[in-house]
């Protein structure tokens, strides 16, 4: 499950690193389309020509740089500031075809919200002793009006209010989404987000403007990352869907097939926009769950039935409002009776806030594609990259022993908060790296090759002693990548909490998170440490 974990959002405009020479006559122009907007608001905006050709210059070269591969940490950060730098060129010329969002502040969402009820009531969604309100820290999220004790059913949602690529002709999805669900939630939610008779428009209207995700991350706030684990990973997010955002543009409004894939025609060319593919993609990110298929997929014109079970992304209203807590999943589909059923996962005394668990996931995971972090997550874990070299004259053996495992040869191992420190497949690789041959050929002969998984698996002490201090050398590596110790962090974050430091939300969960991170490479390290004394 992921949806936004509402915290209350202290982070300033973007400031934007790049600007071009003509930054100014650009914004001038958006102000007055802006002007014309709020006093023709029937009328939709269109681009000149000379900027339409602008813009499609602008992804053009977005597009190719989007597919060139990075062969270094230095590379992809620079293509990263590269693609900033051409889509805030980009926005700066769509900014007259972005949706009205001001309807999305917090006080707006609010007043939208009986308009909510009246919509759900109206298509058979039932609720008892719940309610929508703001919570400090949050934003909005689920109260109790009364109390509930735990397992009591909270909601059943009928599959007709659900938003899923269903609601989508098929033959109106671009072919180059294939199977990613995700993706083609996002494009529906683009199109419904234009119709204003949209029958989601009730739904739509609580959504946020936008979001805490890294797709919203200033280049200031994704450099608070260097060094840690969730870098890489957040940079090829960013890539990922400024990559999708110029093969839509170049499909859905360039081609000369684009009414192909574009259902609404005139009306879509006109107003699709990074932002807007932004804000749906990052409303799917954090808000998604699946649920089955409601008929089954055809392929080629033959219908699958066994594809009948088969799972989609999908936007549940009211169920999505709830906050993440600690906990278990309590949030099924009724295939019976076609319903998203939520029960409580604890009891909820009247007036406190109801939380739901979205599911085991790391805080890496949790900050690029939820925009929050979890400082109790027991799940949470760091990767760390290893793989075998083509140069080892041993190579077949240990990538034969570590399939013996399932194990795969290039991979990224994790490393666990206290007690467990060492994943046990992070163990095996690197017991399997620093085998001699004879060591490897007896393992690989071997019918209890598994045990090489288990911390008290009977070694020789030299190579148990080579394990973990391979391990301590590589955890302190890790740690030194950080332009910042632990002890710094810990320090700034107890400053901003005593209120004697300003950050942003982003840069605080940033902080938040380095922190967490640090800790867990630190408790590992010192358990290595011990490793080696016995």
């Amino acid at each position: 499950m992921g949806k936004n974990h509402r915290n209350k959002n202290k982070s300033n405009s973007n400031k934007n690193q790049t600007r071009a020479a003509n930054v100014s006559a650009h914004a001038d122009e958006v102000e007055s389309s802006k002007q014309q907007q709020q006093q023709s608001p029937s009328k939709r905006p269109t681009l000149m020509l000379q900027k339409r050709n602008e813009l499609s210059a602008l992804i053009k070269t977005l597009f190719e740089i989007c597919f060139q591969q990075a062969t270094n940490p230095k590379e992809e950060w620079d293509q990263y500031t590269e693609i900033q730098s051409l889509l805030h060129r980009v926005q700066i010329l769509e900014a007259p075809l972005q949706r009205s969002t001001s309807k999305q502040s917090i006080a707006a969402r609010l007043a939208n919200i009986e308009n909510f009820y009246s919509w759900v009531s109206a298509n058979c969604l039932r609720y008892d002793g719940v309610r929508i309100a703001q919570f400090p820290g949050y934003e909005l999220g689920l109260e109790a009006t009364r109390d509930i004790a735990e397992d009591e059913l909270l909601f059943s949602i009928p599959r007709k209010l659900i938003l899923t690529e269903e609601n989508l002709d098929l033959e109106a999805s671009p072919a180059q989404f294939g199977s990613m669900s995700n993706l083609k939630l996002s494009y529906v939610l683009m199109l419904e987000a234009l119709k204003p008779d949209s029958f989601w428009k009730p739904y739509i209207d609580l959504l946020p403007e936008k979001y805490n995700t890294v797709l919203y991350f200033t280049s200031k706030e994704m450099e608070m990352l260097r060094g840690s684990n969730a870098l890489t990973a957040a940079l090829r997010q960013c890539k990922a869907i400024a990559r999708q955002y110029a093969f839509l543009y170049n499909y859905t409004v360039q081609a000369p097939r684009a009414h192909k894939f574009n259902p609404m025609g005139q009306a879509f060319k006109e107003q699709f926009s990074y932002e807007l593919y932004r804000w749906a993609v990052s409303t799917v990110m954090t808000r998604e769950n699946l649920i089955p298929r409601s008929r089954p997929l055809a392929t080629n014109g033959v219908t699958e039935s066994s594809q009948e079970t088969e799972t989609i992304a999908a936007l549940i209203p009211f169920w999505d409002m709830a906050n993440h807590r600690e906990g278990r999943v309590t949030s099924y589909f009724n295939v019976g009776t076609q319903e998203m059923e939520s029960t409580a996962q604890a009891n909820f005394k009247a007036g406190e806030q109801i939380f739901i668990h979205y599911g085991d996931r790391s805080n890496a995971d949790l900050m690029i594609h939820n925009g929050f972090v979890n400082p109790d997550n027991p799940k949470d874990y760091v990767c760390i990259k290893l793989g075998l070299g083509n140069s080892d004259p041993l190579f077949t053996q240990r990538a034969k022993l570590l399939e013996m495992m399932q194990i795969l040869k290039n991979t990224e191992l994790r490393v666990l908060p206290p007690p467990t420190f060492i994943s046990p497949e992070l163990l095996a690789f690197v017991r399997v790296f620093n085998m001699n041959e004879q060591q490897l050929e007896h393992w690989i002969s071997s019918e209890r090759a598994m045990d090489l998984l288990h911390i008290d698996c009977a070694l020789e002490t030299t190579l148990e002693s080579k394990t973990w201090q391979y391990l301590q050398t590589r955890l302190m590596l890790l740690l030194r990548v950080f332009p910042t110790t632990l002890e710094a962090d810990e320090k700034q974050l107890a400053a901003y909490k005593k209120d004697e430091l300003f950050l942003c939300y982003v840069e605080a969960m940033v902080l938040q998170y380095r922190i967490l991170e640090k800790r867990i490479l630190t408790a590992a390290l010192d358990y290595a440490k011990q490793r080696i004394k016995v």
